[in-house]
């Protein structure tokens, strides 16, 4: 189903936006910085520099995720690829993610390693140990993860997550989060729910590029297990 055309009139001709982009053969997704070109809504066009755009190497049967910075709340937008070129992506607007559906879009199982550490107690006149702990992730998003690790973490001051993103290679994302929630689930296991406050446009373009991947991943599965199942 084809979005409404209204989704598209506050975004000025010319404006810089993310995209991540699907690879035929491939599980990752191209993470790529591109210029939106007004065209006759719901359609619009993608534009780029010369060597950036793997034209031959789409995925156009898979849709698109483009995020447009405004100002404010970011617009998101599913789109597919209708024509590809070396620099310019023809595309039509599939639907619109709400800010509250971003977070629930992009919060995916995935069990990778995590490690938390105190954050330079040092800088702060803190006389306390510098302290590190293992865990594993149980879920992931941009803005935060869900984790489990062998005890309870500091609760009252900031942290510094280091995640092992499970992508092809692995990458390693760095961020300042402070714990939102603690559970302790049996003597020697914590689940401890993390928002991120510092982390770069680079990282958590990372992030929501593996949420994308593995979501594919999932719905792939469910599509066979019904099919299975009839």
């Amino acid at each position: 189903m084809i979005a409404s055309p209204d989704i598209l009139t506050d975004v000025p001709d010319a404006k810089p936006v993310r995209v991540f982009l699907p690879i035929a053969g491939s599980k990752e997704r191209y993470r790529a910085c591109g210029v939106y070109q007004k065209t006759e809504p719901p359609r619009f066009n993608l534009l780029f520099k010369a060597g950036v755009l793997p034209a031959d190497a789409l995925d156009v049967s898979i849709p698109c995720l483009i995020i447009i910075d405004m100002g404010g709340p970011n617009i998101s937008v599913e789109a597919m690829i209708t024509a590809a070129s070396d620099q310019k992506l023809e595309m039509i607007v599939q639907k619109t993610i709400s800010h509250d559906q971003m977070r629930e879009f992009f919060r995916v199982d995935a069990a990778t390693q995590v490690i938390s550490k105190s954050f330079q107690p040092e800088l702060f006149g803190k006389k306390e140990t510098p302290w590190s702990k293992q865990g594993t992730t149980i879920d992931i998003s941009g803005s935060g993860i869900l984790a489990a690790f062998p005890g309870k973490v500091p609760m009252d001051e900031p942290i510094r997550l280091e995640i092992t993103l499970p992508t092809e290679p692995p990458e390693l994302v760095k961020v300042l989060a402070h714990p939102v929630r603690a559970v302790q689930i049996d003597d020697d296991r914590w689940e401890v729910a993390f928002h991120f406050d510092d982390i770069s446009i680079e990282d958590r373009d990372k992030i929501i590029g593996c949420c994308l991947v593995i979501q594919r991943r999932l719905l792939r599965l469910k599509v066979q297990v019904r099919d299975i199942a009839k």
